[in-house]
């Protein structure tokens, strides 16, 4: 579920009540609409933290000279301010007051119990599971009173109570640091995916989706049979087929049914034919050995390796073209290491083809 949280997206005179002392009420207005676009640009782009923290920022520091200090303007300013910064590295402390104090303006503006509330909610309990320490139990409480407010406006058994429930999950998953975790993530996956199931046809997008998640949560808690049932199921629907089959490839290997392994590899191919060999990335791959003698001396190296993918997305024949620094086996590690990479074959017209010539690249760091 996501509900649109900030109101004010490009502003007009009558929308200000105010101005800066040193600005006129029209380079107020100019500066806040160039800084929501700044900031509608970095979110849509993705991964563009610094930019979007900053853009958010400067629509919230002129939106206080131009809306009243209490409305639903600013709770949503304060809002997307504060989401903002807890994509990066800024005080959690901070994180937390900001979405507390959206929260509170969004309930004085349309009441304690607005669909408009959930996401907020959704997101306090999000950044308090991801402060705390791995002993900690799960932080929930607004995630319950978020489903909550969604039961009493379209009922418990809603396609909206589903997506709520699946935002749960996956807000939690980014911050899971225990098998514990990984039981709550599962138990509102699982809400979610029940009510979808009774209501969407199995190839929906919304069931494929939660399928793929509990896919997702039984591989990390590597319950590797449970996970291939749910990924199975999620490659149903094109939309999610080719982020089930990349899991699946992984999964059938750990079981050591290899050949449903490269068929799911071969699936992906098809997904995305003719790639360079410059683009070949693999599909999961197995950290080397740190040798013992470079980890008593604490030295650091890399080492390239080339290779080629087989029609199965194998790698084959790999050898070191670089090793830095020479002498201390880290070449022989990446070598072990190298044999069990699991890669999408190219497909070319429809039939998969052998690729040479593949670089791969280990980093051998120091934990700090």
């Amino acid at each position: 579920m996501r509900i649109l949280v900030l109101i004010c997206s490009l502003i007009i005179g009558f929308s200000a009540i105010a101005q800066d002392d040193g600005l006129s009420r029209k380079e107020n207005i100019t500066l806040f609409n160039e800084a929501q676009r700044c900031y509608k640009a970095a979110i849509q782009a993705g991964r563009q933290i610094t930019k979007s923290i900053r853009c958010a920022k400067t629509s919230l520091d002129i939106g206080l000279s131009l809306f009243e200090p209490d409305s639903k303007n600013i709770a949503g300013l304060t809002y997307n301010y504060g989401m903002a910064l807890s994509k990066g590295a800024g005080s959690r402390d901070k994180v937390i007051y900001l979405i507390e104090q959206s929260l509170v303006l969004f309930e004085k503006q349309y009441g304690t119990d607005s669909l408009v509330l959930v996401d907020i909610l959704i997101g306090l309990d999000n950044t308090r599971n991801s402060i705390k320490n791995s002993s900690d139990s799960v932080v929930d409480r607004n995630y319950k009173r978020a489903l909550k407010i969604v039961a009493s406006n379209s009922g418990e058994d809603s396609l909206e109570y589903a997506d709520a429930a699946l935002s749960i999950s996956m807000g939690l998953m980014e911050t899971v640091r225990s098998y514990r975790d990984l039981g709550t993530t599962k138990k509102y996956a699982n809400i979610s995916l029940d009510i979808y199931s009774k209501k969407l046809e199995p190839d929906s997008t919304s069931v494929t989706l939660a399928s793929f998640h509990l896919g997702k949560i039984a591989m990390a808690g590597k319950n590797y049979k449970s996970a291939i049932k749910s990924l199975e199921q999620a490659t149903q629907n094109p939309q999610v087929a080719s982020y089930a089959h990349a899991f699946l490839v992984e999964a059938y290997d750990r079981t050591n049914d290899h050949d449903l392994a490269t068929f799911h590899a071969q699936q992906l191919g098809q997904l995305t034919p003719g790639r360079e060999n410059s683009n070949f990335m693999p599909l999961f791959v197995k950290q080397p050995i740190y040798p013992k003698k470079a980890q008593r001396k604490g030295k650091e190296g890399y080492v390239i390796v080339e290779l080629i993918v087989s029609k199965e997305g194998l790698a084959l024949d790999p050898v070191v073209i670089e090793e830095k620094p020479k002498g201390q086996k880290f070449g022989k590690a990446a070598l072990k290491a190298a044999s069990s990479l699991r890669y999408v074959p190219r497909f070319v017209d429809g039939e998969p083809e052998e690729v040479p010539g593949v670089l791969y690249k280990y980093t051998f760091k120091m934990a700090r």
